[in-house]
């Protein structure tokens, strides 16, 4: 059983966990043992009965133009599927995937900038990424949508002769038709993990910015908890904890660094 389970099931949190992830080099983020509220968040079902956070992929998308991927390649199964897995630094994609996805990118840009591989990963050469890359849409069952802006799937690496390089995070899961949604797409949202109402949501997000958290009060009020706030009063944040089992929200603050350390490349 998990820990958000076994908190639940003694009535000290609600079946709901969220965090917000910096994508900055310093990193950092926020976790919340409860329910971070903010207009505008997507959701879609999880898949029932799966060891892990398992998502319906149907389509991905490169400036709006669906790629050429069989939907079986997504399909859920023992040995495929899509995950969400925030304790995995990159992003994989099913072999089948990977390809077209890098195709795709590569030639809308290749007249503009120079491409080079790295150890098998498609890098470029390049100044600027938000006016040349394009957005890649991470389409899921029930019309929800993870947009990806060219700085959620690029990583800067070092400069060739002064200049900047890009690659492309994505990693190919070799002979696998599994895909894996870590850090690399998950920074720089808020992930809503409803496991009560088995679905998962995000947002774009500031995640250097305080979260307004869902609670319920003693007296079984709703209320939002600015995390801002509890985290600059020590008096706030010693009331939060004393009143957990109480306001069944438990906000906790890590240092999460993200991206420190490529060695793929």
């Amino acid at each position: 059983m998990s820990v958000i389970s076994q908190l639940h099931s003694q009535g000290v949190t609600p079946k709901v966990f969220s965090h917000c992830l910096k994508g900055d080099s310093n990193g950092g983020g926020v976790l919340v043992l409860g329910e971070i509220v903010e207009p505008g968040i997507v959701y879609t079902s999880l898949v029932p009965s799966q060891p892990h956070y398992n998502l319906n992929l149907e389509t991905i998308t490169v400036n709006g133009q669906v790629l050429p991927i069989a939907s079986s390649v997504f399909s859920t199964s023992s040995n495929s599927g899509t995950i969400v897995d925030s304790g995995t630094t990159l992003a994989y994609l099913a072999e089948e995937a990977y390809d077209p996805l890098v195709s795709a990118i590569k030639a809308t840009v290749q007249q503009y900038v120079s491409s080079s591989l790295s150890k098998g990963n498609q890098c470029f050469s390049t100044s600027s990424v938000s006016d040349i890359f394009p957005t890649v849409s991470l389409n899921f069952a029930g019309g929800a949508s993870m947009i990806l802006r060219p700085q959620d799937y690029l990583i800067q690496q070092n400069s060739i002769d002064g200049g900047a390089v890009w690659c492309i995070g994505f990693q190919r899961m070799q002979g696998q038709a599994i895909t894996i949604l870590g850090d690399l797409v998950l920074k720089d949202k808020i992930v809503v993990y409803d496991l009560a109402g088995q679905r998962i949501g995000w947002v774009n997000y500031d995640c250097s910015q305080s979260v307004n958290v869902s609670t319920t009060s003693s007296n079984g009020k709703s209320e939002f908890v600015n995390a801002g706030q509890i985290s600059q009063s020590s008096t706030l944040q010693s009331s939060l904890y004393y009143f957990l089992p109480r306001s069944i929200a438990a906000v906790f603050f890590l240092h999460i660094t993200l991206f420190s350390d490529y060695l793929y490349l």
